[in-house]
Order: structure tokens, then C-alpha cells, then sequence
């Protein structure tokens, strides 16, 4: 295998940063083109000490842009950020600039898109306010209604319920104590409703392992994530884990979305979240549907489970800093 230019666009998010990180490992193998707003920040320079070429990138700079990051591309992993903006429309905009630019780029030989399941098919029509599903699954459709030959080298991924949301956002997604020292969790599901979670670190092991197969994942789209698991379930480990008394309690779409709003969502994006629970509670893992291939199978690639999880991060220092 000869060494390949791979372009990581936010290549210090949560996506993309493990990307970097994973490919950079294996210089022989991989050429990694850094995407990021501000190469200053800490998490750049730490990738160019790894050995990156780090640009600095603006999605909304237009496709000229992205066709000079572009150029002599192997391979791209590509995403978009909709809570850097929370609007569909522009999040869709810009990932269109960046399939459109793909598409213009003759040496691109693998496409990745970072992806969610489009809300409203997979619900019937039931639940149309999953703005941040919608926004990527409608580039994946761009992708293989406008440009035929790229959806031919294009792999898209769909991305979990992370693990790590419990350590940036503990007040959304970590149980909360009373006085009396019980934790409770509030939330719009059954005890054992399910969702599919995972590890945002394993994401570049995912991605070398399609980039690794090649052809294999072509016009494939791989769910990926390590373990459908339910929040009451995660709930009980964490308690099991601290000797903690937990209760979890099933709460209405409407509190649901009011507690959201009371903790400074706007009413747009915590019907967005609430939405998105619902997906799970109305209709199962759907992203166990036959038609994905489950990255969980993929021989070879063992992804983080919660217990795994659990054992490597402080929950309980980040349950009683929220």
C-alpha cells in the first residue's frame, strides 16, 4: 500500500482529532492533511509535533478553498459541525461546498461522511424536528443523487450516543443527587429502551480500518458503535461501580423538552434532543437496521464498551461537579 494523503476536516474535534491521531501513528502508511480553524490552539500543534501538515480552514469559506485543501488527496474524512451554528440549513450548505469540492477532485480515491439516519424516513414521517440527523443525511443523499462516480469510492458513517458526552455535558447526561444523597435521572424512555453508544476515541481506529479495506466500504454506510445499552442500565453500573443509590425515572416528551429549556436550551434544540430520544423509545436501535453494517462486527476492531468506560473516567467527580 503506498502512502496516501488523507485530509481530516476538524481534525481537532471529537471527530476528528482520534482521526489524526490514529493515522499519524503509521507515517509510512499515511500522509494527514489537519483541517482546523485555528492551528494556534494546543490541539493543532500538538498534531503537527505528530507530524501533520496542518492548514488553517474555514468551511464557510467557500469551495475554492476546499478545493486547494483538496488537492492531491487521497482519501477524506469529512464532517460537519451543526452545534457550532445549530442551523440545518447552514450546516447542509457546508456539506455540500465539501461534496461538492470531492467531487471536483480527481486523485480523491475514498470518501468517508460523517453521518446520522435521516429522521424522518426511519419514523415515517413521525418525527421531523431532529435537525441534526437531518442536516447530515441529506448531504449523504447529495452525495449518491448528484455525484454517482464519488458515492461509488464514498463509505458513510453513522455516529453513536457518546460516551464521553456524560463528561462535557454531566448535567444533561449524568444522574443529579437530592439531599438526601439519591441519584436521580429523568428522562423520556422506558427503562429498557436502548440506544447505540460508543466511544468517540474509537473513531480512528474505525476509520483506518475502512481506509485499510478500501473498496470494501464503498457505497456501504457502517453504524457505528460498541454496544446498544440503555440509560438506565449505564445509570445502575455507575451506582453499582460508587455504591451509589440511584433511581431513574420515565418522564413525558413535554417535561423533558421544559427541563432542557430550564437548563438554557432554546425551545428549538431541546425539542431537537427530545426528539431524538424518541426516535429510540418509538422505533428501537435504528441504527441496527439490516442494511447498515455494524461496526461491531468488523473482525479485528474491538471498540470501548461502557463498562470499559467506566472504568477509565472519573464519573463520579464529573456527577458531583454538574
Amino acid at each position: 500500500m503506498s502512502r496516501q494523503t488523507v485530509v481530516v476536516i476538524g481534525a481537532t474535534g471529537s471527530q476528528g482529532r482520534p482521526v489524526a491521531r490514529d493515522l499519524l501513528k503509521n507515517p509510512h502508511l499515511y500522509h494527514v492533511r489537519a483541517l482546523t480553524r485555528d492551528p494556534t490552539k494546543p490541539a493543532a500543534q500538538e498534531l503537527a509535533r505528530l507530524g501533520a501538515e496542518v492548514q488553517a480552514f474555514d468551511l464557510n469559506a467557500g469551495i475554492e478553498s476546499l478545493l486547494r485543501a483538496f488537492t492531491g488527496a487521497d482519501a477524506v474524512f469529512a464532517m460537519t459541525d451543526f452545534w457550532a451554528t445549530r442551523s440545518a440549513q447552514k450546516e447542509t450548505i457546508q456539506g455540500r461546498s465539501i461534496v461538492d469540492a470531492a467531487a471536483r477532485t480527481s486523485t480523491i480515491q475514498h470518501f468517508i461522511w460523517s453521518s446520522l439516519p435521516d429522521p424522518e424516513k426511519v419514523s415515517g414521517g413521525i418525527l421531523r424536528n431532529i435537525h441534526h440527523w437531518k442536516s447530515k443525511s441529506v448531504v449523504a443523499d447529495y452525495i449518491q443523487q448528484q455525484y454517482p462516480q464519488l458515492w461509488g469510492k464514498t463509505t458513510v458513517v453513522l455516529f453513536p450516543n457518546y460516551f464521553e458526552n456524560c463528561l462535557s455535558h454531566p448535567e444533561r447526561y449524568l444522574s443529579q443527587p437530592d439531599a438526601q444523597g439519591v441519584y436521580h435521572m429523568y428522562l423520556p424512555h422506558s427503562p429498557s429502551t436502548v440506544m447505540p453508544n460508543g466511544s468517540i476515541r474509537d473513531t480512528g481506529k474505525l476509520v483506518r480500518v475502512i481506509l485499510e479495506a478500501g473498496a470494501t466500504y464503498f457505497t456501504k454506510t457502517v453504524a457505528f458503535y460498541s454496544e446498544a445499552i440503555s440509560e438506565a442500565e449505564k445509570q445502575a453500573m455507575i451506582g453499582k461501580k460508587y455504591g451509589l443509590q440511584t433511581m431513574y425515572h420515565v418522564i413525558s416528551p413535554d417535561e423533558h423538552r421544559k427541563k432542557l429549556e430550564s437548563q438554557g436550551l432554546s425551545p428549538e434544540i431541546a425539542l431537537d434532543y427530545t426528539e431524538q430520544l424518541l426516535m429510540f423509545e418509538k422505533f428501537g436501535n435504528v441504527c441496527e437496521a439490516s442494511e447498515f453494517i455494524q461496526a461491531r462486527e468488523i473482525p479485528g476492531l474491538h471498540l470501548q464498551s461502557w463498562a470499559e468506560f467506566l472504568e477509565e473516567n472519573d464519573i463520579l467527580g464529573s456527577m458531583r461537579a454538574s
